[in-house]
């Protein structure tokens, strides 16, 4: 058993149970009292003594355990690049579509042009920005920039430079 609580709460614990434990006995001791609760208190109150006896709680070992089982299982399923790419990937296509369209007449947007993706889903994505922005903003210079981001967008998707 390896200790999972601090001494202080250990002394908490030992203080609390011999109250409780107390409690418990002197509730016994009434002739009207009720039994069954007099008895859970001098059984909660030896646990609690016990407890901060040997600075060891079994509920929290448990809860630590179970907690850490979930952290490690989770890290295991998510983090590793197959789950983060097929998120990503139903994420995406969830938001924008596929982006695999026949339509490849355009260069399509690419820095290095090595891939020929579709002008309507740069075009869908930069004028739902644009949206964003201009409904967001009180200020005319800044629905001017959006709006020019999203001409700008469209024009270079399309061969264009504005």
């Amino acid at each position: 058993m390896e200790e999972n609580i601090s001494e202080k709460s250990g002394f908490v614990r030992l203080a609390l149970g011999t109250g409780l434990t107390a409690c418990g006995i002197a509730h016994l001791a009434k002739e009207s009292g009720n039994r069954g609760l007099g008895a859970l208190f001098v059984a909660a109150g030896a646990m609690k003594v016990a407890e901060g006896i040997f600075l060891y709680c079994p509920t929290k070992a448990l809860i630590n355990s179970n907690v850490k089982q979930a952290v490690a299982t989770t890290f295991d399923e998510y983090l590793d690049g197959d789950g983060i790419m097929g998120a990503y990937n139903e994420f995406y296509n969830d938001k924008w579509g596929s982006g695999t369209n026949s339509n490849t007449s355009g260069s399509g947007y690419s820095g290095n042009n090595s891939s020929n993706t579709s002008g309507g889903t740069v075009e869908k994505a930069a004028s739902e920005v644009g949206q964003i922005v201009s409904n967001a903003t009180q200020n005319d210079s800044l629905k001017n920039a959006a709006t020019q981001a999203v001409k700008t967008a469209a024009g270079s998707n399309s061969g264009k430079q504005s």
